[in-house]
Parts: C-alpha cells; sequence; structure tokens
C-alpha cells in the first residue's frame, strides 16, 4: 500500500486550523484547563499576518482620539494589564521568555489633548511626559517637532516572532505541520466530526475531534468554503508597511496629524545580523497600498523626516511589505469593535482582529466549548509523536531580496 494511502486515527477534544497569535494562544488555553487538542499549521508558525504585525498590545488610546470612548476603545482597556501578567508569568500561558521591546509607547501630537487625556476614563492608560522626562535620544530626534506634547500611553510592544516561539516551544508536541492542500473537514450525516490531514511526504491523519476552529486569518475564506453552509463573511483591508534599515535610534510611538488617527507608528526592531530596523505603519501604510515600492518608501521618509527632524534617514535602505488584514466582514467595511467569531455546528471561525486581542479570543472560544456542551477531559492528551513540526517563520525584514 502506498504512504499516501495510509491513515492514522486520532482523537482530541478540540482541533485547531492556523498556527499565528491567535491559533497557539487557543491551544494553549485550552490544554491549561485540560481539554486535549492539536493545532495544524500549513505554513510555518506566525506566517502571515501574526509576524507582519508591528507588536503593539493595544490598550484602545488611538481609538479614542476623537475625543470619545469607542467600542473598540474600551474592548482593548484591559488586554494591556492581560499580556504583562502572561510576560511576568503569574497567569497563563507564561510568556517569561518572550521578549518585550518597550513597556510603553509614545504618542507625539501636533496638538493639545492635556483636557481629554485627563479625563476619568483614561486616568492610568496615558500620562503627559515634560520635556525634562523624554529620553535623550528621543528628544534629539524630535527637535522642535512635537508642538502639542508627548504622552506616555499604557501599551506595550511585544518581539511578536519571540511570543510565538514561546508558545510553540511549550506546546510542541501537540504542533502538526500539514499540506494545505491535502486538508478537509470530516462529515457525517451532515456535521463536521473532525479533520482530516495530510503531511508533506503523503501520509495522512484523521483527527476526530468534538469541535474544530479555525484560526488561519486569509485563509479561513478558502477553509470555510468546506464547510456545508460556506465561510463566514470576511472582509480584507491592505496595508503597505514601510521597513527602513540602518543607524537608527529605537522609537516606538504614534505621530498624530490634523485627522484623529496616527499619521505614523513607528516600532524598532532588528534583522538577523543585528542591524535596526524601523518598522512603519499608520496612514502612511493605510494610503500607500497603490503606491510603487519606492514611491512608498520614499512617503514615509518624507514623513518621518518631518516628525523626526533630528534623524538623518539618507543612508537607510528601505523596503514594503503587502498585508491583507483579514477580518470577520462588518456591515460598514470598517474595522470591527473587536474580535470576531462565527459557529456554524461543531466549527468556529475567528478572526481575532487585533494581535491584543488573543487572549479574550481564547476565553470566548471557551465559553462557546462550555456551552455546547464540550467538557475537558473526554479525550486523553493526543500522541502525535513521529508527525513533522511546523517551523517558525521569520521576521519580515529578514525575507527583504532587494532593498531600495
Amino acid at each position: 500500500m502506498a504512504p499516501s494511502a495510509l491513515i492514522e486515527d486520532l482523537r482530541a477534544d478540540v482541533a485547531i486550523l492556523g498556527g499565528g497569535i491567535t491559533g497557539l494562544w487557543l491551544l494553549a488555553h485550552l490544554r491549561g484547563r485540560g481539554y486535549s487538542a492539536v493545532l495544524c499549521e500549513g505554513r510555518a508558525l506566525g506566517a502571515g499576518q501574526t509576524l507582519a504585525s508591528q507588536g503593539i498590545i493595544h490598550g484602545g488610546i488611538k481609538y479614542a482620539l476623537t475625543g470619545t470612548l469607542s467600542e473598540a476603545s474600551r474592548a482593548l482597556a484591559h488586554m494591556p494589564a492581560r499580556w504583562r501578567a502572561c510576560l511576568r508569568g503569574e497567569t497563563a500561558p507564561d510568556l517569561r521568555g518572550a521578549r518585550l521591546l518597550s513597556s510603553h509607547q509614545y504618542l507625539v501630537s501636533g496638538s493639545r489633548l492635556t483636557g481629554f487625556f485627563a479625563s476619568r476614563l483614561l486616568q492610568g492608560r496615558v500620562s503627559p511626559v515634560g520635556a525634562g522626562q523624554i529620553p535623550e535620544s528621543f528628544a534629539a530626534a524630535l527637535g522642535a517637532s512635537a508642538r502639542g506634547g508627548v504622552y506616555q500611553l499604557d501599551e506595550p510592544v511585544v518581539d511578536v516572532r519571540s511570543v510565538i516561539a514561546e508558545l510553540g516551544r511549550a506546546h510542541a508536541e501537540a504542533l502538526l505541520e500539514v499540506d494545505p492542500e491535502g486538508t478537509r473537514l470530516i462529515h457525517d450525516a451532515g456535521d463536521v466530526t473532525g479533520l482530516e490531514v495530510r503531511a508533506r511526504d503523503g501520509r495522512r491523519l484523521r483527527i476526530l475531534s468534538e469541535r474544530v476552529v479555525l484560526c488561519a486569518g486569509a485563509g479561513n475564506e478558502a477553509l470555510g468554503r468546506l464547510l456545508p453552509s460556506g465561510a463566514a463573511p470576511m472582509q480584507r483591508r491592505p496595508l503597505c508597511m514601510v521597513m527602513l534599515r540602518g543607524a537608527l535610534p529605537a522609537l516606538y510611538a504614534h505621530w498624530l496629524g490634523t485627522a484623529a488617527s496616527p499619521r505614523v507608528t513607528v516600532t524598532s526592531h532588528h534583522d538577523a545580523q543585528g542591524t535596526p530596523v524601523w518598522y512603519v505603519g499608520g496612514e502612511v501604510a493605510e494610503s500607500g497600498v497603490d503606491r510603487e515600492p519606492e514611491a512608498q518608501v520614499r512617503r514615509a521618509r518624507d514623513e518621518l523626516s518631518r516628525v523626526l527632524p533630528g534623524v538623518d534617514l539618507s543612508a537607510c535602505a528601505g523596503a514594503v511589505l503587502a498585508v491583507d488584514r483579514a477580518e470577520g466582514r462588518h456591515a460598514s467595511g470598517k474595522r470591527p469593535d473587536g474580535p470576531v467569531l462565527a459557529r456554524t455546528g461543531a466549527v468556529t471561525q475567528v478572526w481575532p482582529t487585533k494581535l491584543a486581542f488573543a487572549p479574550r479570543v481564547a476565553e470566548q472560544v471557551e465559553a462557546q466549548l462550555a456551552g455546547a456542551g464540550t467538557r475537558p477531559g473526554r479525550c486523553p492528551m493526543p500522541c502525535t509523536e513521529g508527525w513533522p513540526r511546523p517551523a517558525l517563520a521569520p521576521l519580515p525584514w529578514d525575507e527583504v531580496r532587494a532593498w531600495c
């Protein structure tokens, strides 16, 4: 019999498809609660939206800049504290092995927002920074550009790849590398009863589970078509992020323009050779999806030169990264205020909306399981010894072939 014809059976309470931040956090959460769960990944851990993120654990401040607290701002308010507790090892999942790049972010405003930021609803989340309190390297980079003021936001920035690595390391025995072309849902009398997956060497595995959770980001669209009722509505909001590499100071900040949303957002990282990299988002990334790469890099340089006149960017190399933000569809086409979970029978399709929402998604899925009568411990933790494990995806700036 050919290897491709051999089918092994494995039983689990929950089968998860997608090894980004949402799938891995959910795996850790459910296993910590006593559920037997496995995760299948068809590319590499963190590939796609997860490692394309800036690593900002939003507390919702940038969604409150209209002067009122939006639903998104309220939903995100508790996420920084939740992540900090995990990074300190005070609550599960234990992320003490992950890297915290910055304990906070700055917000630089061209107009004074003191009254709004001093409001009772934002106390503890935002604090003004006096001229003498700004770190020396940041003050030198800003020059006289921060006329409205500088504020410190209670929003940590994490090294996302190290978070993914830590979650993957802790639950390696539950991770399965699969061929995405060989994945299908198992149906029995119209109900989904698990997954059939194929390794790249042709081996096949039948995962019989009470629940299937799709956490594959943009991949949910194709996977959802395997459902009898079809995929839940999804939307894509594209970005064109910019990477600048060179002798750059470490910065983690938003700059506001005339609109009540970040004109530009910068986070700082290092490539595999240790060279500093600025990862640039904000309005410049949202408006840049139709620009040619060289034009988009020039636009980002121009914006940064205005807000950071003290930094010489002339010797920095640039590149772009096209990102599709896959989300559950919102009636207006705008960003949903929180995670979107769509349940069809035994299958739940998940879009977290924000990296920061991963803990909340895990709790919502667990609540769904409990509501459906799926209790932990019905299946022993499955043995997946001998099955290939997914690798850790590289960071975007380590995949650039040609800098400009």
